[in-house]
């Protein structure tokens, strides 16, 4: 047989074979210079609702903390000329605590927003947070905090929120840094 007529037999497949992949390969780098900004746009929407949900759980972990809210009353006392009313400190230390308790809206708005980002395990752990801002709304409207077992469940109902707000910052960062273990 002819040395040229082998060499096209020889050839012949191997083109084919390269053509396919060179073809597969453009497809893929198609598809990934189609959705590698749609993932980045993905991207920058989720950090958007994580950290408005994060900075609206903060303010109200900040809001309802009892240290701010009795050093608020005593600021407020203490600029009407009464300087030693441990009582009437407290008592509108609670009062302080239950307005700050009921000042959820932006917490409740951002939720969803979380939710519909998700993932799963993300919108969990804000549902979490939500909930354990419910219970400090709850108990500030029936507490006043003056004895040792009130002011302790307090701090517990913080504490609680606290960690459900870390809890959720880790599978945040975690998500959008692009560990998906937790998924």
């Amino acid at each position: 047989m002819d040395p040229q007529v082998i060499a096209a037999v020889v050839a012949s497949p191997t083109a084919l074979v390269a053509a396919a992949a060179a073809y597969a390969a453009g497809r893929h780098q198609a598809r990934g210079a189609h959705l590698g900004p749609v993932d980045a746009v993905r991207r920058q929407h989720q950090r958007d609702a994580y950290a408005a949900f994060l900075q609206a759980a903060e303010v109200y972990a900040y809001g309802t903390r009892r240290t701010v809210t009795i050093a608020q009353a005593h600021a407020e006392i203490t600029r009407t000329g009464d300087t030693s009313n441990p009582a009437g400190v407290n008592a509108r230390a609670v009062v302080l605590r239950a307005e700050a308790a009921e000042r959820d809206d932006a917490l409740r708005a951002t939720l969803p927003v979380v939710q519909l980002e998700g993932p799963e395990h993300v919108a969990i752990l804000a549902q979490e947070v939500v909930s354990a801002a419910f219970q400090i709304r709850l108990a500030a409207r029936q507490r006043d905090y003056s004895d040792a077992a009130s002011a302790q469940a307090a701090r517990d109902e913080h504490v609680h929120l606290t960690k459900a707000i870390a809890a959720y910052v880790t599978a945040a960062r975690d998500h959008l840094n692009g560990d998906n273990a937790g998924q």
